[in-house]
């Protein structure tokens, strides 16, 4: 079994943190496409789900370029 998270639960875990927005923007311009769609229980459009692994390991690429608060 795949773990999927929206991007919205993916950036409460990912240290050093990227912002929904960031994140979303990333995913974008990667085209990347959901692995899945998670019902809100709300009116109006699913929330995409994207696997873990994959999240995880672009997360890990980018690492080395995020600027934190200790970095110039």
């Amino acid at each position: 079994m795949d773990v999927q998270f929206t991007l919205a639960e993916a950036v409460t875990v990912l240290d050093p943190p990227l912002t929904e927005v960031q994140l979303r923007r990333i995913v974008a311009a990667l085209g990347w496409r959901a692995a899945g769609y998670a019902h809100t229980g709300r009116p109006g459009h699913p929330v995409a789900r994207y696997d873990w692994l994959d999240l995880a390991g672009l997360h890990a690429a980018l690492v080395p370029y995020l600027r934190t608060e200790d970095t110039p």
